[in-house]
């Protein structure tokens, strides 16, 4: 009888630790740049705004992590599912300082026409446009410019 509860308890904990939340998969498909999976998540219910700690005690958002990773068709669906376009981490970063400090031209463009906020500044003051510097790539850095204005 022992053997049998100690077995039957060892499945429950296996079967819980394989559990994932929806919040769980959507960041998993967000890491492994899986749009399909994300839009099929976020259709299911899942939140495009849950909060996600990748760092204990540092949240951060799934279009943030999208867009500093340049993968333009996960922030897509993350924004066709409502995914709020400025909402900050926990150090007041938007996506599109993200995707400006990372380069990449396609997403900066995708943010700033569905109304991201070009003269936004993160809890150390630093802006859009010194992330776009960062990122080293000339367009970016012109279209923050003339957005910014």
């Amino acid at each position: 009888m022992k053997q049998l509860l100690l077995v039957f308890a060892l499945f429950l904990t296996s079967a819980v630790a394989f559990a994932q939340t929806p919040t769980q998969k959507v960041y998993a498909a967000v890491v492994k740049n899986k749009p399909a999976d994300v839009e099929a998540l976020l259709a299911a219910g899942a939140d495009a705004n849950a909060p996600v700690e990748m760092m204990p005690g540092f949240p951060t958002t799934f279009l943030i992590i999208a867009a500093g990773n340049g993968q333009l068709d996960v922030v897509k669906a993350l924004v066709k599912n409502k995914a709020q376009i400025d909402k900050t981490d926990s150090f007041n970063a938007t996506a599109l300082m993200a995707a400006a400090a990372k380069g990449s031209l396609d997403v900066v463009e995708f943010l700033l026409a569905s109304g991201a906020n070009p003269k936004a500044k993160d809890k150390d003051g630093k802006d859009v446009l010194a992330n776009a510097k960062e990122g080293g790539n000339a367009e970016v850095v012109k279209l923050i410019q003339a957005k910014a204005k």
